[in-house]
């Protein structure tokens, strides 16, 4: 155990103990290091220095220059006085704000003894004592080891840094540490008992019980047992071996006590019985309460919402929901009903159903009877009813409407719309008309046409071909072969899978599978063209075009503005010449040979 308390956390220097003195690491060695140890000395700033000018003190006024000899008329030169200011009352004050942004690196420990020409060694007694200013050391190891700061100095009675009450430390017979000061008391029999005093904060350790006091709070500890506390605004209180754990204070609040808990966030409380029963309450008292009660055995749950009046519960398969404008009761997963409440808000409807064999609702605006086999819904300006042999629909207050006979096996159906105009009619599957101010369609099982008046035409034919002609092209499909077409400027011809010729302005690819593959950009007039084992490349340069032909792998050829190139054999042997130089090629290796050109460009 340290037994001595640290100074300044810079030099590192031991309460009492100079920075260069030697430590004492353990009591069996204090004999060795005593007689070795030199005493160094704590420097004072300041001591016999000349005094010098400062700010604070500036140096005084005195005259220079021609002196006053008597004569009235010999001018006087008048030096100008220095501005001076009073010093502080303190200097070293400092305000909190500034202390806490800039810090310090002091951790609260004495300054060094001062060197005292009459300090004293020796045995007093069965002690060997030392004793230096304010402090003194006293040692009979290794049963006492004792140092005290701040015992009266007449010769620096108002020396800075240095506790202005004694303050002693001692390790007593191996066992037994003890602290007396202003601010810190301690008591240490260890390891089974421990008493500490830190300003107002009081601890007593006595094996496993622990009690602490400090003003507005304490503690009790019995560990691993019991542990409890309080604190200004709240406390605590634990025992694991109940599985109990509680905690307070002013905003929130939690205790578990077995499977039972009990949380609170102001006033905001949710508790209950694990799994078997919850609770919870916001406590709002603001017109916005919410609660909710949870029974997960029963089946239960209830729900209360007091900003829109509206209450929720469940038991089993029996719901029931209420607010200022429905009421709805269910029992799933057959029956459901909601009535409206037109006289706090709601609408006056009423709907039912009883599944799968019946619902029936209606409202101001609407209604809806259904049954097995029959529908009928109705609006202010829609009427619709289905059956599996005749159904009948219009909407828009009659300005649309459908029949139709055995929509299950479709028959017989006429549409009409007298706002558009349109009036259709089918027999299947052998024949299907519509007229109307737009266009007309006509279809057969063999043919059919489709024509928008002005717009397109499309003629259908048994089994899948089509004729389409619009403002911008036209095609012929023969699914799944043949397709020929042509929109504005870009063109299309396939005959799968052989042929695909796709073209607009600014390319071309077509493809004779597997022998013939060309493509062509016009943007720079160039051309990949791929015919059986033929292969000619195209492409626009500066002064005229780049081309190239292959008969592979026998034979190539090509020119450019610069010059021209042929192979045998991809360089077996070859020749090109440009307009600097020209190369010969002999298996594969290329021989410069060296050019030249006319004054117009041209090779020679």
């Amino acid at each position: 155990m340290r037994f001595f308390s640290q100074g300044d956390g810079k030099t590192g220097r031991f309460l009492g103990i100079p920075s260069n003195s030697p430590r004492l690491p353990a009591s069996l060695l204090i004999f060795s290091v005593l007689f070795a140890a030199s005493t160094a000395q704590a420097q004072r700033p300041g001591a016999g220095q000349q005094q010098r000018p400062t700010q604070s003190g500036p140096t005084q006024q005195r005259q220079t220059g021609p002196r006053n000899t008597g004569d009235d008329d010999a001018p006087v030169v008048q030096q100008r006085a220095e501005p001076s200011a009073a010093p502080p009352q303190d200097p070293l004050a400092v305000s909190p704000e500034v202390r806490a942004r800039i810090g310090s690196d002091w951790d609260g420990g004495y300054a060094s003894p001062r060197t005292d020409p009459d300090a004293t060694r020796g045995f007093h007694g069965p002690f060997w004592e030392e004793r230096r200013g304010d402090y003194r050391l006293r040692l009979l190891p290794p049963f006492v080891l004792e140092q005290t700061r701040g015992l009266a100095d007449v010769r620096a009675p108002h020396l800075q840094g240095i506790p202005s009450k004694e303050d002693t430390e001692g390790l007593y017979g191996l066992f037994y540490y003890r602290r007396r000061s202003a601010t810190f008391d301690a008591d240490v029999v260890f390891p089974l008992a421990w008493r500490v005093r830190d300003n107002d904060n009081h601890v007593t350790v006595v094996g496993p019980a622990m009690h602490r006091e400090a003003p507005g709070e304490h503690d009790n500890w019995l560990a691993p047992l019991v542990f409890e506390g309080s604190r200004p605004d709240g406390g605590y209180l634990h025992i694991p071996a109940l599985l109990a754990t509680s905690s307070w204070s002013a905003k929130k609040a939690f205790t578990l006590v077995g499977p039972y808990f009990r949380d609170r966030t102001n006033s905001d409380v949710d508790m209950g019985v694990a799994p078997f029963f919850f609770r919870g309450d916001n406590g709002n008292i603001d017109g916005d309460r919410r609660t909710y009660t949870l029974i997960p055995p029963l089946l239960y749950y209830h729900r209360e919402r007091e900003r829109d009046d509206s209450t929720m519960t469940v038991a089993g398969p029996l719901v029931w929901q209420d607010n200022p404008k429905r009421n709805i009761f269910d029992v799933l997963p057959f029956f459901f009903h909601i009535k409206g409440k037109p006289e706090t808000g709601g609408v006056a409807e009423e709907h039912t159903t009883l599944f799968p064999f019946f619902h029936w609702g209606h409202s101001p605006e609407k209604s809806l009877f259904v049954v097995p086999g029959y529908l009928r819904r109705m609006t202010r300006t829609s009427d619709t009813m289905l059956t599996p042999f005749y159904s009948y629909a219009e909407t828009r207050n009659g300005g649309t409407s459908l029949t139709a006979v055995g929509p299950i096996v479709p028959l017989f159906w006429r549409y009409k719309d007298r706002d558009l105009g349109v009036n259709a009619i089918g027999i299947a599957p052998f024949f299907y008309q519509s007229d109307g101010t737009v266009g007309h369609d006509f279809l057969t099982p063999l043919f059919g046409k489709f024509e928008t008046y002005g717009v397109s035409k499309t003629y259908w034919a048994f089994p899948t071909i089509t004729v389409t002609t619009d403002t911008t092209g036209w095609s012929t499909n023969v699914y799944p072969i043949a397709f020929v077409g042509r929109d504005k400027e870009s063109s299309h011809t396939v005959l799968a899978p052989l042929f695909w010729d796709f073209a607009n302005p600014k390319k071309r690819t077509t493809i004779a599978f597997p022998l013939y593959w060309r493509f062509a950009e016009t943007a720079d007039d160039s051309v990949t063209q791929l015919a059986g084992n033929t292969l000619y490349l195209q492409k626009k340069v500066a002064g005229g075009s780049d081309w190239s032909f292959h008969f592979l792998p026998l034979f190539s050829y090509g020119e450019n503005p610069r010059g021209y190139f042929w192979n045998v054999l991809f360089g077996l042997a070859g020749y090109t010449r440009d307009l600097t130089q020209s190369t010969l090629r002999a298996f594969w290796i290329p021989i410069p040979l060296g050019g030249s050109t006319t004054a117009t460009g041209t090779l020679k």
